[in-house]
């Protein structure tokens, strides 16, 4: 295997679960991060090389990637790397991908898409678990059912979350989502709506997620004009996200976000080893056709940020292996559903 892999932001939790299980699957990734102190233990723990960029340098910037072909973005929060990277590699000719998993992030990708394939370069974000898992299963269930006009993805999470998560979603509950309809977003609240499913783990209840990047992925993966999308959500957050529809601007305020940010501060930054061993996750897909004939599938995998570093590591190792087509583009459209199939995860018929 030839060709070099630049994981940015190794000083994070997931930049660092992520560098450890390249290793552990016999890669040599250069590691990266705004600051030598912060990546440098890392660096030697594995006994990697490492350069040091800030996004906002674009001459360091230049200088990191300088060489490398494959830049994996693990640095959050994604609503402020991805486009400062993802154009960095534009200009050094480096295939970019990150592991971003809400819509405003691929949509600000998604309109670079000449720009990258004048380049040479392919944008893949969401390597991890948003949308690895929810977007094989879309390409998954479009081959079962090709005229499927209805595409209804759910995903439930046990475990641990990663600080950088929780500030992703509890910073933005005032803002308004889409859901796809025939074929355009469109405006949709948090957990506007909900019903009860089997995900795997029982029956629970989830909610609207309009946020979740399959409503873009899906789409452009399968054409499916009609996306909704669904997390399972524990009681505290359902109320906190209802809650936001009728206090938007108190949500919304600067007391309240400060709030937030120092409360999620006092969180551990990420799961313990025992957690990451103990978490589970689970995806239901199900899609329709206008004749109202329906297929079904479950999916059963580990802890979602184990999750994310093996299929992350995977995605990266088959961009290494073999040049990738240049543009925007989503795993499963590129690499097919059978992509999703790392350690641990089961994916199941049901209908």
């Amino acid at each position: 295997m030839s060709g070099a892999l630049l994981i940015y932001g190794a000083s994070g939790y997931m930049g660092a679960l992520t560098a450890r299980t390249a290793v552990a699957a016999g890669l040599r990734p250069v590691l990266g991060g705004r600051r030598a102190e912060a990546v440098a233990p890392l660096a030697q723990e594995l006994g990697l090389s490492m350069r040091v960029a800030s996004l906002d340098d674009q001459p360091a910037l230049a200088a990191a990637l300088d060489g490398i072909d494959i830049v994996l973005n693990c640095a959050g929060p994604f609503p402020a790397t991805t486009v400062p990277m993802a154009q960095a590699c534009i200009r050094a000719g480096a295939h970019y991908l990150d592991l971003a998993g809400e819509v405003p992030e691929y949509e600000a990708l998604l309109v670079r898409d000449a720009e990258a394939r004048a380049a040479g370069v392919m944008l893949m974000p969401g390597v991890g678990f948003g949308i690895v898992p929810t977007d094989c299963m879309a390409v998954h269930l479009k081959r079962r059912m090709p005229d499927a006009v209805r595409l209804e993805l759910s995903f439930q999470a046990v475990g641990g979350v990663t600080r950088g998560t929780a500030t992703n979603i509890f910073t933005q509950l005032h803002k308004a989502g889409v859901q796809r309809r025939d074929g355009e977003l469109v405006k949709a609240l948090p957990a506007e709506r909900g019903h009860e499913l089997d995900l795997g783990a029982g029956r629970t209840k989830v909610f609207t997620n309009p946020w979740r990047a399959d409503l873009t992925t899906a789409f452009t993966s399968t054409g499916i004009p009609n996306i909704e999308t669904y997390t399972a959500l524990p009681p505290p957050v359902r109320l906190i996200m209802r809650s936001s529809r009728r206090a938007g601007r108190v949500f919304a305020s600067r007391p309240w976000q400060a709030l937030l940010r120092r409360a999620i501060r006092l969180m551990p930054e990420g799961p313990s080893e025992k957690q990451l061993a103990a978490g589970t996750s689970h995806v239901f897909g199900a899609v329709e056709n206008a004749a109202g004939a329906r297929s079904e599938a479950r999916l059963r995998g580990p802890e979602v940020n184990r999750f994310t570093a093996l299929t992350a590591v995977e995605v990266a190792r088959r961009a290494l292996a073999q040049s990738p087509p240049p543009g925007f583009q989503t795993p499963a459209g590129v690499y097919g559903p059978q992509l999703v199939l790392v350690e641990g995860v089961e994916l199941t018929d049901v209908l």
